[in-house]
């Protein structure tokens, strides 16, 4: 009979995952820092919902020319020329995708996801920032340790935040919705509903990688604050220095702005429209961009998480 052999422990349990997770919600929850990031995202959103809204709502107490009614004019003010022109410049993008956000989709809707998505980076680090630095220095994690391994506390922290993010955005989103549709009713309920189910996955994939980002710096450093700060530097300051090499390539050289449009591409930032975009193997590269960025962050996170004096 041959001896028995010691079978080595797993190094991660989808158990143990769930388990963090869950508990970290409800952490969150009774911290308070939960709330507070529900109150931040929902606050962005509306006043992002507000910049739009805001004037329509005059509209809709006036009639428009030539017996128009609210609604109809809103909705010509949207897809006139100057505004699918801004759309391009936002965007980045031609007439054909001007055209699919401002004629195929609820316009009033597309404008608004448009800005959301600017906003979404820089909210998704208020909520995503402390997933293991406060908890690193107060030596808190040194109990959960006797009980599971380092990769289920690493990657259950993480997936509590990105629960806690998904109800968040559905919360504002609906909200946003439910505004639009009983506000200004421009559009018909069916394509508001789905251009804005569209737009909440646009803005899930366009967090992701922004949250394991946080989850990477957060256990890089034992101070929740210093972890905040870097994470809304990096999302901010990396912008900044493509910017300044975009300019500086331009004026150095013969190149077209097009042609670099691959440098953004080199961040999740420069990937967010495309999430909108008309064409599925665009939205769908897209994605795949951002799941990709993903795995990146959360490997070099886990990796460091493993090693440190925790």
């Amino acid at each position: 009979m041959e001896p028995a052999t010691a079978t080595a422990p797993r190094s991660w349990s989808p158990q143990h995952v769930c388990l963090i997770a869950l508990y970290s919600m409800r952490f969150a929850l009774r911290s308070g820092g939960g709330i507070m990031f529900l109150l931040i995202f929902l606050t962005v959103g509306l006043s992002v919902a507000s910049l739009f809204i805001t004037p329509l709502e005059e509209l809709v107490k006036i009639d428009g020319p030539d017996g128009m009614s609210a609604s109809e004019l809103s909705i010509t003010i949207l897809e006139s020329d100057m505004v699918a022109k801004a759309v391009e410049w936002i965007t980045n993008s031609d007439s054909v995708q001007s055209e699919y956000l401002l004629e195929k989709k609820p316009a009033l809707l597309s404008a608004i996801l448009l800005i959301l998505l600017i906003a979404v980076p820089f909210t998704t680090c208020f909520g995503a920032f402390n997933q293991t630095s406060g908890d690193i220095a107060s030596r808190g994690l040194r109990y959960l340790l006797l009980r599971t391994e380092r990769a289920n506390i690493f990657l259950g922290r993480f997936v509590g935040v990105l629960m806690f993010t998904i109800v968040s955005m559905i919360g504002t989103m609906l909200v946003i919705i439910l505004y639009v549709q009983f506000k200004v009713g421009a559009y018909p309920g069916v394509e508001l509903w789905s251009w804005g189910f569209q737009g909440l996955t646009a803005v899930f994939f366009l967090s992701l990688p922004y949250i394991a980002l946080c989850a990477w710096i957060s256990c890089l450093l034992d101070t929740p604050f210093g972890s905040l700060a870097i994470c809304l530097l990096i999302s901010g300051f990396s912008l900044v220095i493509l910017y300044l090499l975009k300019l500086t390539l331009l004026t150095s050289t013969t190149a077209d702005p097009e042609s670099l449009a691959w440098l953004f591409k080199t961040v999740p930032w420069g990937w967010k429209y495309e999430l909108l975009d008309g064409t599925p193997t665009v939205r769908v590269v897209a994605i795949l961009a951002m799941l990709g960025f993903t795995a990146a962050f959360l490997f070099l996170g886990l990796r460091h998480f493993q090693k440190r004096d925790l």
